[in-house]
């Protein structure tokens, strides 16, 4: 069962050692990271994470840059072959567009996955 997910997105220079010197303060903070995505567009780097407590995630956040939120849903997906095709093939149907996915597993049989949709409430829904 999906359920809603704010997470929080930061903007901040693209600098080496910039993701290690958040994810120290987000771990100083006693904040656990459920899922994260993290890429650069060109001299920016940009970082979406969905933590224990995204509020507070989001005051560290703002110590590095702009920070803002994101709407979308989390949930559990088996951790195995054709999982996520599944998920998207039941969003695709109902006609929902998938903007943004990211996950996080182990060798578990579970993965947690992050989406933000077209229409989160439907989505959650359905997945």
């Amino acid at each position: 069962m999906a359920k809603p997910c704010k997470s929080c997105f930061l903007t901040v220079e693209n600098e080496v050692g910039k993701l290690a010197a958040v994810t120290a303060k987000l771990g100083d903070a006693g904040l656990n990271i459920h899922a994260i995505c993290a890429w650069t567009e060109g001299n920016v780097g940009k970082l979406i994470a969905c933590t224990d407590d995204n509020e507070k995630a989001c005051e560290v956040f703002k110590t590095f840059g702009d920070c803002g939120w994101k709407e979308g849903i989390t949930l559990m997906a088996d951790n195995r072959a054709g999982a996520l095709q599944e998920i998207a093939a039941t969003l695709a149907d109902a006609g929902i567009d998938i903007d943004l996915i990211y996950a996080t597993a182990t060798d578990g049989p579970t993965a947690r996955v992050v989406l933000y949709t077209s229409d989160n409430a439907k989505a959650a829904d359905l997945v």
